[in-house]
C-alpha cells in the first residue's frame, strides 16, 4: 500500500506533468520508485528532466547545482551522437548511497539507467559525484538506436564513459594508460565478447578510451550500425575489422599526464566518482 505522503508525493509530480506539457506519466523503474514506500521525494523540473531528490539528502540540499549539470550533460549526448532531443521528459532520481540504490533496483550501482523507461537513477554525496553524463547517455542512446545487439557490452558502457569522459580528475585514457602499466591491458576478444566478467574499472575505460576514438574518427553512424547488428570478432567498421582499429588506436594512444602510483592506487581502490 502506498502511504498517504507518497500519494501526496505522487500528486506533486502529476502537477510538474502537467506543467511540462502533458508529458507521459513515468513508466517502469520511475513509477516503482515513485510508489516505493521507503523513500520520500522533492520534486523539481528543468528542460527535459523531471527530477526527484530523497529528501533530506546530500542531493536535496545542492538542488540547483545538481539541476545546473542536466540539460548540458542531455545536449553533450545529443551532439555525439547526432539525435534530436528526446520528445518526452527523463525521469530522473538522486539519492545517497549504495545501500539505497540496492532497495531500489537490487544492486550496489552508483548509478542506473533504463532507457526504455527513460529513467535514471543517481548516487551522490560529499564523497561521490553523480555519473549524470554517463546514465543520461544510456537513456538517449537507448531511444535514439534502439535495443542494443549481441556482444555490444562493451560499445554500450564505452559509449556511455566517453559521454562522462573523466575518471577522478583525469581523462579516461590517461587513467586508462597508468592501468595497463600496472596491470597489463585486457585481451580484445575478451572485451568484445565477455566485457561483464572483466575487472570493472579497466574494462570500463578500455572499452570507453576506444568507442571515444571511434565516434571522434567515424562519427557515429557507423557506431550505430554495430549497435543494432551486434558484433563478433570478425566485425567491422567503416570497412576495416575491430580488432584491427583496436590495435592501431592502442599502439596510438598518449595523454599528456596521468595518475601518479598513489593516485592510481586510490583510484582503483575508490572508482572513477
Amino acid at each position: 500500500m502506498i502511504r498517504p505522503l507518497h500519494l501526496f508525493a505522487v500528486a506533486i509530480l502529476l502537477g510538474t506533468i502537467e506543467q511540462l506539457g502533458h508529458a507521459q506519466a513515468p513508466t517502469g523503474l520511475a513509477a516503482s520508485t515513485l510508489a516505493n514506500p521507503a523513500f520520500t521525494w522533492l520534486h523539481r523540473s528543468t528542460p527535459g528532466f523531471r527530477v526527484s531528490f530523497l529528501a533530506d539528502s546530500y542531493a536535496a540540499r545542492h538542488q540547483d547545482s545538481l539541476l545546473a549539470r542536466l540539460s548540458p550533460a542531455a545536449h553533450h549526448a545529443e551532439a555525439l551522437l547526432q539525435v534530436k532531443p528526446l520528445a518526452e521528459p527523463i525521469d530522473l532520481f538522486f539519492i545517497e548511497s549504495r545501500e539505497q540504490m540496492t532497495q531500489l533496483i537490487g544492486g550496489r550501482a552508483t548509478g542506473f539507467a533504463q532507457p526504455s523507461a527513460r529513467t535514471v537513477l543517481l548516487v551522490t554525496n560529499p564523497t561521490w559525484r553523480a555519473f549524470e553524463r554517463h546514465e543520461i547517455m544510456h537513456v538517449i542512446a537507448g531511444q535514439a538506436w534502439g535495443p542494443p545487439g549481441p556482444n555490444t557490452d562493451w560499445l554500450v558502457e564505452g559509449l556511455a564513459q566517453a559521454a562522462d569522459g573523466r575518471c577522478g580528475s583525469y581523462s579516461n585514457a590517461a587513467v586508462l594508460i597508468a592501468l595497463a602499466t600496472r596491470r597489463g591491458w585486457i585481451p580484445f576478444p575478451a572485451v568484445l565478447t565477455d566485457f561483464r566478467t572483466q575487472p570493472d574499472l579497466r574494462a570500463y575505460l578500455q572499452a570507453a578510451a576506444f568507442v571515444d576514438h571511434l565516434v571522434r574518427r567515424f562519427g557515429p553512424v557507423p557506431l550505430k550500425e554495430l549497435w543494432t547488428r551486434g558484433a563478433t570478432i570478425d566485425s567491422t567498421l567503416a570497412g576495416r575489422s575491430l580488432a584491427a582499429l583496436e590495435q592501431e588506436w592502442r599502439s596510438g594512444l598518449h595523454e599528456p599526464s596521468s595518475p601518479g602510483a598513489e593516485e592510481l592506487t586510490a583510484i582503483e581502490a575508490k572508482g572513477c566518482g
